[in-house]
C-alpha cells in the first residue's frame, strides 16, 4: 500500500509540475511566444477538466494560427496546423455561443485563418502548380468564410463577409478542374450559377458546367444550365446554341442527324449557328464515300434552301462561300449526267436538256455567293487564314464560270485577282 501511495503522490506531483493555467497560455498567446504558447495550451488542454473549458480551445486557435506561419513549414503542413487551429476555433464557438473572446478582438483569428487557407497557402501552391494540395486550401478557406457568415461575425471596422465571396469560389473550381477532380469543380461552379453571378468574368462557370452535364449525359441539368447561359449571356447565344447541338446532334447518324437539325431550327429560326452547320453537316454527307452510289438529290435540294436560312440571318465569308463552292460543284455534276445520257429517245432528250438547264442555273446561282465572298474579304482589313483561302477559291469560282460562259473580259480580270493574292 505504501509503495502505491507514494506512486499516486509521483504521479500528481508531475501533473502539477507540468501543468499550465490559462493565464499562462494567454501570456505566451498575446506575446506572440509561438512555440511557448502551443506547449503551454496543449498542457492545459491535455487535463480533462481544462478541455470542457471554452477559452483553452480560443488560444489553441490562436496559438494554432502562429504556428502555421513558421516559414519552415511546408505548405501541407502549414495547412493542417491552420485545420486544427480552425476546428479548435469552432470548439470554442460550440462551448460558449457567444463567443467574447473572439469577438472582443474583431474575430481576427478567424479573418486570419480565412487569409491564411486562401491568399497565403492556397496561391502558393497554385503558383507552385500543386493544384491539388491548392484546391483543399481554397475550400479550407470557404469553409472558414462560411462559418463566418453563418455566425453574422464581424471583422476590424466592422467587416462583414457576403454570402458567397465570389473569387475564392471560382479559384477553388478552377483549381479542383486544373486537378483533375472535375466533380469537385462542378461542385464550385455551380456555387456561382446558383448565386446568379452573370459578371464575364464568371461565364466559365456557365460553360463548364454545360460541358459537365452534356458529358454526363444529364438531360435536365443541361436544360437548366443552358437556359441560365442564354439568361445571364445573352450575347453568347451563339454559344449556347451550339453547345446545345451538339448535345442534341451527339451520336446520332446520318441521315437522322437532320431531322434534329429541323426541330431545332424550328426552336431557334432566328440563329445563324444553327442553319450554318445543318449545311455543313449536308455537304459532308453529299460527297462522302457512303452517298457516291445513292441518290444524294434530296440533299442537294435540301442544302441551299437551309443555307440561304442562315445567310439571311449573318450574311458571313463561311456561308456564303459554302453555298457558291456547293451550287458550282453541283453544276459540274449536272453536266456529267447530262454528258452520260446517250439515248435518242425523246424521253432522254428531255431529261438531258433539263439536267443541262439546271446545270447553268447552278452555275449562274453561284456567281452572287462567290462575288459577295470577294467583297467581305475586301471589307476586312485583317483577314485570317481561312478567310484567305475562301477568297482566293472564290475567284477560281468566278473565273472558271466566266471561262465556260466565254467571257473573256471578266475572266481576265479574276485570273489578275487571282494572281495578285499569290
Amino acid at each position: 500500500m505504501k509503495k502505491l501511495s507514494f506512486f499516486a503522490a509521483a504521479v500528481l506531483l508531475v501533473n502539477i509540475a507540468f501543468a499550465q493555467s490559462i493565464d499562462d497560455v494567454k501570456k505566451y498567446v498575446l506575446l506572440r511566444q509561438t512555440k511557448q504558447a502551443k506547449e503551454a495550451v496543449d498542457k492545459y488542454l491535455a487535463v480533462e477538466k481544462n478541455a470542457q473549458k471554452p477559452d483553452g480551445w480560443y488560444y489553441k486557435g490562436f496559438a494554432y494560427d502562429l504556428t502555421s506561419k513558421d516559414s519552415a513549414m511546408s505548405i501541407t503542413d502549414a495547412g493542417a496546423m491552420k485545420t486544427e487551429a480552425f476546428n479548435a476555433i469552432q470548439k470554442y464557438f460550440q462551448l460558449d455561443p457567444k463567443a467574447p473572446l473572439s469577438k472582443d478582438e474583431n474575430n481576427s483569428v478567424l479573418f486570419d485563418l480565412y487569409a491564411g487557407f486562401s491568399s497565403d497557402l492556397g496561391v502558393k501552391a497554385y503558383t507552385q502548380k500543386n493544384y491539388d494540395v491548392a484546391f483543399e486550401n481554397f475550400k479550407k478557406a470557404i469553409e472558414v468564410h462560411d462559418f463566418i457568415y453563418s455566425k453574422g461575425l464581424e471583422g476590424a471596422n466592422k467587416y462583414k463577409f457576403n454570402g458567397i465571396d465570389t473569387m475564392l469560389t471560382l479559384y477553388t473550381a478552377i483549381a479542383a478542374n486544373d486537378a483533375k477532380k472535375k466533380d469537385d469543380a462542378a461542385i464550385f461552379y455551380k456555387k456561382l450559377v446558383d448565386a446568379n453571378i452573370a459578371d464575364t468574368q464568371y461565364v466559365d462557370a456557365y460553360q463548364y458546367l454545360a460541358d459537365y452535364y452534356k458529358n454526363k449525359k444529364d438531360q435536365a441539368a443541361f436544360t437548366d444550365i443552358i437556359e441560365k447561359g442564354k439568361k445571364s449571356y445573352p450575347k453568347n447565344a451563339d454559344y449556347w446554341t451550339a453547345l446545345e447541338i451538339e448535345q442534341a446532334t451527339d451520336g446520332v447518324e446520318k441521315p437522322q442527324i437532320f431531322d434534329k437539325y429541323d426541330a431545332l431550327m424550328a426552336k431557334y429560326p432566328d440563329n445563324y449557328v444553327l442553319p450554318f452547320n445543318y449545311s455543313v453537316e449536308l455537304y459532308r454527307y453529299i460527297y462522302s464515300d457512303e452517298m457516291k452510289t445513292a441518290n444524294t438529290t434530296p440533299f442537294k435540294e435540301k442544302l441551299p434552301e437551309v443555307l440561304k436560312k442562315a445567310i439571311a440571318v449573318k450574311s458571313t465569308q463561311e456561308a456564303n462561300f459554302l453555298m457558291a463552292n456547293f451550287l458550282y460543284n453541283n453544276s459540274i455534276d449536272l453536266s456529267e449526267d447530262a454528258r452520260k445520257i446517250k439515248g435518242p429517245k425523246p424521253a432522254d432528250l428531255k431529261t438531258k436538256k433539263d439536267m443541262e438547264a439546271n446545270a447553268t442555273k447552278q452555275m449562274n446561282d453561284a456567281i452572287p455567293y462567290a462575288e459577295k465572298v470577294v467583297s467581305l474579304y475586301a471589307e476586312n482589313p485583317k483577314p485570317k487564314a481561312g478567310e484567305k483561302v475562301n477568297y482566293k477559291q472564290a475567284l477560281s469560282i468566278l473565273k472558271n464560270i466566266y471561262d465556260v460562259k466565254k467571257d473573256a473580259v471578266k475572266s481576265a480580270a479574276y485570273d489578275k485577282k487571282i494572281k495578285e493574292a499569290q
